[in-house]
C-alpha cells in the first residue's frame, strides 16, 4: 500500500505536467513543496546570468504572497557566490539542509537576518535544492524556510524528506521547461 506522502507526490507530478498556465505553475510548485514539508515561507527563483531572481515568495504567518504580474517582487538578485545558500545549490548542484540558520557559519545570513529585524520574523530553518530540467541545467532554486511540528512549532527539516522534495523539484523544473 502506498503511503500518504507518495500519493501527495504522484498527484502533484500529474497535476504539475497538466499545468499550462506558466504564472500559476510558479505559484503551485512553491506551494506544493510547502505543503509536503509542512512549513512557513519558501522563496523560488530562476536562474538568469546575473544570478537568482525572485520569482515567488511566500510567508503563510504574515498573509504574504509575492510574485508575478500582480504582486512584483522588487528585490536584487541573489548573486552566484558560494557564501549565498541558494547560490551554492546552483554552484556545487546539491540539495542543502540547514537546521539552525543562526547557528551556521558555512553561510552568509544577512538577507535573512535584515529580513527577520524590518519584519518580526524568526528565519530558523531551510531546505534549499536546485531545479535541474531533464538535461540536467538547473534553472532555479526553491528554498523552503521554517519547517513546522504538526503542533504549528518550528523546528528543522527531516533528512527522510529530503528525497520526496528532490522529486518534486525535478518534476518541476521539467514542467517549466
Amino acid at each position: 500500500m502506498m503511503n500518504e506522502q507518495m500519493k501527495r507526490l504522484l498527484d502533484v507530478c500529474f497535476a504539475l505536467s497538466a499545468e499550462r498556465d506558466r504564472e500559476a505553475l510558479l505559484f503551485r510548485i512553491l506551494d506544493t513543496a510547502m505543503d509536503l514539508t509542512r512549513c512557513d515561507g519558501g522563496t523560488l527563483y530562476l536562474l538568469e546570468e546575473d544570478g537568482l531572481h525572485f520569482c515567488r515568495m511566500v510567508t503563510r504567518s504574515f498573509g504574504i504572497r509575492q510574485g508575478g504580474a500582480e504582486a512584483p517582487i522588487t528585490l536584487p538578485p541573489v548573486p552566484l557566490k558560494q557564501s549565498h545558500v541558494c547560490a551554492r545549490a546552483v554552484l556545487e548542484g546539491n540539495l542543502i539542509n540547514v537546521p539552525d540558520v543562526k547557528g551556521d557559519t558555512r553561510f552568509d545570513f544577512s538577507g535573512a537576518a535584515k529580513y527577520d529585524a524590518i519584519t518580526g520574523y524568526s528565519t530558523r530553518s531551510m531546505l534549499v535544492f536546485p531545479l535541474t530540467n531533464d538535461r540536467g541545467k538547473i534553472i532555479g532554486v526553491l528554498q523552503l524556510i521554517n519547517a513546522l511540528t504538526e503542533e504549528g512549532e518550528i523546528t528543522f527539516f527531516p533528512q527522510e524528506m529530503e528525497p520526496l522534495v528532490s522529486a518534486l523539484a525535478s518534476q518541476a523544473a521539467i514542467s517549466l521547461t
